[in-house]
């Protein structure tokens, strides 16, 4: 029998530049790779998620929600103003729809990427 235990990962001080703060977490589903998340933040400015990647195996079973909900937890204790997930291509409609229904609001964010921003976190 199957569990589908997800177990996270995170190392919040993965290299550090500055005030700067890089973390990577990655997703276990029963002890096996599942996926990971990486960005960086800044206490008390900016939470930067740049990449969040989930198995195809193991989409759409709410585990980049919990993902992405630890990094927001993150940003509230470390005091940042604003979540922002960076280098979305407005083709990827069910990430898109996710972000929507955590409250973000899309902005541009180059010719060809928008970026998201919950603010507060």
């Amino acid at each position: 029998m199957k569990t589908n235990e997800l177990h996270l990962q995170a190392d919040w001080r993965f290299e550090e530049s500055g005030q700067r703060r890089h973390y990577v977490i990655e997703a276990l589903i029963d002890g096996k790779f599942a996926g990971r998340a990486y960005g960086w933040f800044e206490p008390g400015e900016r939470f930067v998620l740049e990449k969040i990647e989930v198995d195809k195996a193991h989409r759409s079973k709410g585990y980049g929600t919990r993902v992405i909900e630890q990094l927001r937890a993150k940003a509230r204790e470390k005091g940042c103003r604003e979540f922002v997930i960076q280098g979305v291509r407005p083709a990827n409609v069910r990430a898109i729809r996710l972000y929507e229904s955590m409250g973000a609001q899309a902005v541009q964010g180059s010719a060809h990427l928008l970026s998201f921003v919950i603010a507060p976190p």
